[in-house]
């Protein structure tokens, strides 16, 4: 290393001493008394060079702009989405200013909270969001990170943002997320049996009764399976493959295409070997009354067929033709029973 870099890096390994040591006497020193035990120390290092005086009365400077709790939450926010840092650093000045705000701000409010209270900052939503779609309805949600969400009909599905996390519950239905990367904030759906964690991708995620199924269209995602600790594996799945959780068991990577759980963005459903109790509840997202499905003790119909949103009638009444179920009407439901396989 040149003795010329070697000089640079030890002011400014120097220099960044200073302004911490400022920072730390003026939350010391800033609502002291006079007879503050500690007033000697702090006159004598403010009085021992003209930088620690300057770096001190920098951070004084800034800190006034700041001082009251409201500002102070709204900076440390900042901190953590890098909102501010963006739009102010225009000079080696201001990011040499903007720095040591940042750092009081987090020191700042981890002493006037505390680290629990810190925490329960940290725990504290900063937007909220909440929406249910009636059967046949769609409907397309931009948050403000700039991630989406296309939620299918008869879907329930809550957003809730934290300082260090994204979280979404989905309750019921079907959504497709197209994420926008934050290394800062992770974005999770908490979908029942599984747990789904992103930075950045384009994925679905299908709720249904007995399973859930995630289909990534590129990205990386993690799964992980829900509630149950003792059996806890992770999968990572990348561009064009689906994993299946059931409740209570490990999500496992399946061979089927991704690309057809966004179809129903197009008004396509897409059936691959699917059970009677799948069909049922994936119907029932378009249509009045629900479908409801009973199924044999021993061996159950499957059926593979792609599907128009607009044909659905004409498929539901046509499935006794494809296999071995029957159809019964009544006000409350049109029910699809299961009959013994020939």
């Amino acid at each position: 290393m040149s003795s010329t870099l070697f000089s640079s890096l030890k002011r400014s390994t120097t220099q960044q001493k200073i302004t911490e040591t400022a920072v730390k006497w003026f939350l010391r020193m800033r609502d002291a008394e006079p007879d503050h035990p500690e007033r000697g120390r702090f006159e004598a290092w403010l009085m021992a060079s003209r930088t620690h005086a300057d770096e001190y009365h920098a951070v004084a400077d800034v800190w006034q702009d700041f001082d009251s709790k409201e500002n102070l939450k709204s900076l440390a926010n900042a901190v953590t989405q890098k909102q501010y840092y963006e739009q102010v650093t225009r000079t080696k000045r201001t990011q040499k200013m903007v720095s040591n705000l940042l750092g009081i701000a987090l020191i700042a409010v981890t002493s006037l909270l505390g680290v629990a209270g810190y925490e329960r900052w940290q725990a504290t939503p900063t937007m909220q969001m909440a929406q249910v779609t009636k059967v046949g309805e769609q409907l397309s949600q931009t948050l403000e990170d700039g991630s989406s969400l296309f939620i299918n009909g008869n879907s329930d599905v809550s957003v809730t943002y934290y300082r260090n996390k994204r979280l979404v519950k989905l309750n019921r239905g079907e959504v497709i997320f197209e994420v926008t990367k934050d290394a800062d904030r992770p974005f999770i759906v908490d979908s029942g049996y599984a747990k789904v964690t992103v930075l950045g991708t384009r994925f679905a995620v299908n709720r249904l009764a007995q399973l859930v199924r995630v289909s990534v269209d590129h990205g990386r995602v993690r799964v992980e399976s829900l509630p149950d600790p003792e059996n806890h594996k992770v999968v990572v799945l990348h561009d064009g493959q689906v994993a299946e959780i059931k409740m209570r068991n490990n999500p496992v990577i399946v061979q089927r295409s991704a690309a057809e759980a966004f179809n129903f963005k197009q008004g396509a459903l897409n059936f691959e070997y699917a059970g009677l109790d799948e069909i049922a509840e994936v119907l029932s997202r378009y249509r009045k009354p629900a479908v409801q499905a009973t199924l044999m003790p021993s061996g159950n119909p499957h059926v593979t067929a792609v599907v128009k949103v607009k044909d659905i009638e004409k498929f539901l009444w046509s499935l006794p033709e494809i296999t071995s179920v029957t159809l019964q009407s009544t006000p409350e439901a049109t029910w699809l029973k299961a009959q013994p396989q020939k």
